[in-house]
């Protein structure tokens, strides 16, 4: 229970300033950020599904924000050339540069955030989380 009331708490301290700052100077919240970044890791597009997985998120979740994010000009979403049922999310050019500014906001607050945690308990603190989230994956992938 302390592992897990501690994980809150840094949660808590950090994502309602992290999101903050975010929105008043990038004019998006990490949501959209998370979505922004999975599209300038596939820069080809990823089709909607796989969007999905890789957000963790419902289907419906995923068609909202890009749908949202359409509507704003970051992203473009294109019928897939493998399956017409399907559609792939692209980032656009405006797209990648609010991305860009907002990877910029996101690295000056988390520094301000952090200014006064020595750099050896965020390293100490990295690799053990790390190997936590890979079983947590492993675990809850499907062994066939």
């Amino acid at each position: 229970m302390r592992f897990w009331l501690s994980l809150l708490r840094v949660h808590n301290t950090i994502f309602p300033e992290l999101n903050r700052n975010l929105r008043e100077n990038a004019g998006i919240g990490l949501a959209k950020v998370d979505l922004l970044a999975q599209l300038a890791r596939h820069r080809d597009g990823i089709s909607m599904s796989d969007l999905s997985t890789a957000l963790k998120v419902t289907n419906g979740n995923v068609s909202g924000l890009v749908n949202r994010l359409v509507k704003d000009g970051l992203v473009r979403k294109e019928m897939s050339t493998s399956d017409r049922r399907s559609f792939t999310a692209k980032l656009t050019n405006e797209g990648l540069e609010t991305f860009q500014a907002a990877m910029e906001i996101h690295q000056v607050t988390l520094a301000k955030l952090m200014a006064d945690v020595e750099k050896d308990v965020v390293i100490e603190a990295t690799e053990p989380l790390r190997k936590l989230a890979g079983k947590l994956k492993l675990k809850g992938q499907k062994v066939e």
